[in-house]
């Protein structure tokens, strides 16, 4: 009829609604598409290796963000399930010979499956008793790979071999740019279809209220499991990743801080989000850029230990500025001005 509106529930919560947002969403991809080339033909290829890492992290934070953000489980040992991901790939594509496409999922299948035998005692607990648990198992996680002689102990594993595709091996920055690119869109995907999905909504209603999650029906034990299940496995893939294009593995590459700075990026871009999570992301990491620089450049004389140390403080003081005035992160400045630009000239 003539003045209503069909309302369509499946296209109303579809990720992309409307053809300004394919249009915004094709123009973005094609951006990040050609921006290697552009750093190539400036001399910036430096940067290229930064978004690399910054994909990986990404990937990593994700998983975290599923876990904390969605969940409300806090986790102080994400940074071990990157590294049991990691070290996971190297041991099967060296010692077993194993192809890296093969090895990647089976390394975060069991890395998966480990961290079900943390989660099982930590969902019992709350709060600052879970993170306390996850604190605990990422030192255990080290000591053993540490004394372990097939992990190569202290000196890690070295000469992790590259993926390949089609013949092609990837081996330059601007090879694992497009590669890195690509997983990290779909691993988005994934996690932006689970908060629409009914477990993600289970998710955000224990992070709420676990009392009234159990009264709708929600099994808040298995639920919380399947948090961490699924949150390992992003971790471990970003591990895998991360190993194969140092290509080195080495237990004081995943340090306590790691875990840290990912409830950070989380805290700033605002939990529960796939896009708060890249915001917080981004965010972190382009200060960290911007900071090493300003040091490389020699604009302000400063030793490389002066910038490790500042750039942790910018972090400290970011992280608590949110905290205390920002605490739903960035993508709530981001809601905000969406809808006072729908509104206007109306109001704000």
């Amino acid at each position: 009829m003539r003045g209503r509106r069909r309302i369509d529930y499946a296209a109303d919560i579809a990720v992309i609604r409307s053809g300004r947002q394919w249009i915004t969403v094709v123009v973005f991809i094609g951006l990040l598409v050609i921006l290697p080339m552009i750093l190539n033909v400036t001399g910036n290829m430096n940067w290229v290796s930064f978004l690399n890492h910054t994909f990986i992290i990404l990937i990593a934070v994700l998983g975290l963000n599923i876990v904390t953000g969605m969940a409300g489980q806090i986790s102080l040992g994400h940074s071990a399930f990157v590294m049991l991901g990691g070290y996971g790939v190297a041991l099967l594509t060296i010692k077993a010979g194993w192809s890296i496409w093969l090895a990647l999922p089976v390394s975060a299948l069991v890395t998966a499956l480990i961290t079900l035998v943390v989660a099982i005692p930590a969902i019992r607990l709350k709060g600052f008793y879970v993170a306390v648990v996850t604190l605990a198992f990422f030192y255990i996680a080290q000591y053993i790979i540490r004394s372990l002689e097939t992990t190569g102990g202290i000196h890690g594993l070295t000469g992790i071999p590259s993926p390949a595709i089609a013949g092609l091996t990837i081996k330059t920055d601007f090879q694992w740019y497009f590669l890195l690119l690509i997983i990290t869109l779909v691993c988005i995907l994934v996690s932006v279809n689970i908060t629409r999905s009914r477990l993600g909504r289970a998710f955000l209603t224990i992070r709420d209220n676990e009392t009234a999650a159990a009264a709708l029906g929600i099994r808040v034990p298995m639920v919380k499991l399947r948090a961490f299940f699924i949150g390992s496995l992003f971790a471990a893939l970003a591990g895998g990743l991360l190993a194969s294009y140092v290509p080195v593995v080495r237990t004081d590459q995943f340090t306590f801080w790691d875990s840290i700075w990912y409830l950070g990026m989380i805290v700033i871009g605002g939990g529960g989000t796939t896009a708060g999570a890249v915001m917080g992301v981004a965010f972190l990491r382009l200060i960290s850029q911007i900071l090493h620089v300003i040091g490389a450049s020699g604009w302000i004389p400063l030793s490389s230990n002066d910038s490790v140390y500042i750039t942790y403080t910018i972090y400290g003081l970011t992280i608590i500025l949110f905290v205390s005035f920002q605490p739903r992160g960035l993508i709530s400045i981001w809601q905000k001005l969406k809808v006072n630009y729908k509104r206007w000239p109306f109001g704000v």
